[in-house]
């Protein structure tokens, strides 16, 4: 399966990063009024940085789960047919559905 991720995604995060570095920049100069910058810009920071990550993670981990989900199915459909019950058995007791 393909692992990269798109550039979109990346010029985006690329963009956030660059604005926020930007903002920095331009507010402290002088660096008289950092504490205050800082009180106002930290939030966006935390929630920027705090984001960036989350999506790529949550995007592999999507990618991985549709992965598993494919080998399943290619499991499920080498498995003959007098398994079948069993198997369903199983997963039922798996997902809490059926008691031992």
């Amino acid at each position: 399966m393909e692992q990269r991720i798109g550039w979109p995604a990346s010029i985006v995060a690329l963009g956030f990063l660059a604005l926020v570095g930007l903002m920095f920049w331009r507010a402290t100069e002088n660096m008289d009024n950092f504490d205050k910058i800082w009180v106002v810009a930290g939030p966006i920071v935390g929630v920027v940085v705090g984001a960036i990550p989350g999506f790529f993670f949550a995007q592999s981990a999507r990618r991985d789960q549709k992965e598993a989900h494919q080998r399943a199915e290619a499991y499920a459909a080498a498995l003959p047919d007098a398994q079948m019950p069993a198997a369903m058995e199983m997963l039922q007791r798996i997902k809490g559905t059926v008691q031992p």
